[in-house]
């Protein structure tokens, strides 16, 4: 029987990617994330209304244990029939909470707003959910969504088969990360190692774009100190330290 992998990360969090590097690598069916083309195709005549999408996760989570961008709930998972008789591992994506904030700014996923608010503004107002992320309709903030999220892939997690990985693992080392993936799947680690070099989403950036932004952090240019302090208030701080990130001063 294949093994399988589950992939659960929020937007802007490399999942794109290391869905590629998991496929050119190692020999892992990943569950289905996204809807089928032929959805999208008739949801793209209805631009704002997501009920298509919603209800095609709603009946098969039975099959794919859901969206990639949703909240893990664990105890749902582990009663479903795929996970009980398959071997299923788990990887979970997390971003740096500052950097993830940016991104999400300039691409605010479901968000239709008649005139596109400040950063500051952006990081307080509401933000509304699709049905599918399995989360309440109204999260308080954006800052509150990357509490709740990433806070949703430890909790009740079966550690035994979960890899919590962070986005800016994936451009460290993406290797070792394939390794990390291959010994919790109880796999042989491959003896050759593919990177994937263009981008998933952006012709003309490429992975050592990616990573001199993102290790080199120069997405800070893009904070301002009201715009952290409205973070800070907001992040949960232990959280934050328990992924590995530090708190802007």
């Amino acid at each position: 029987m294949k093994k399988l992998v589950k992939l659960y990360g929020e937007r802007n969090t490399n999942t794109n990617y290391l869905s590629e590097l998991i496929r050119l690598n190692l020999d892992l069916e990943e569950l289905p994330s996204v809807v089928p083309a032929n959805i999208k195709r008739y949801q793209d005549k209805w631009p704002g209304n997501e009920w298509l999408r919603d209800l095609y996760f709603m009946s098969s989570y039975g099959r794919n244990l859901g969206w990639k961008h949703a909240a893990v709930n664990w105890p749902r998972l582990k009663r479903t029939g795929l996970y009980k008789r398959n071997s299923v591992t788990v990887v979970t994506l997390t971003k740096n909470p500052y950097a993830w904030l940016l991104s999400l700014y300039k691409r605010p996923y479901h968000q239709y707003y008649a005139k596109k608010p400040s950063f500051s503004e952006f990081l307080t107002r509401p933000w509304k959910t699709v049905w599918r992320e399995g989360m309440p309709r109204w999260m308080e903030s954006p800052v509150h969504l990357w509490n709740a999220k990433n806070a949703s892939y430890l909790r009740d997690a079966d550690e035994d088969r979960a890899l919590h990985l962070r986005a800016e693992d994936t451009l460290i080392d993406p290797q070792q990360v394939i390794e990390r993936i291959a010994q919790v799947a109880g796999m042989v680690r491959p003896s050759e190692f593919r990177n994937v070099l263009a981008s998933t989403k952006d012709g003309s950036k490429d992975f050592n774009y990616y990573r001199d932004y993102y290790l080199g952090e120069s997405w800070r240019s893009g904070l301002a100190e009201q715009d952290i302090e409205i973070i800070n208030r907001q992040l949960d701080k232990r959280l934050v330290r328990r992924y590995g990130y530090a708190l802007i001063d």
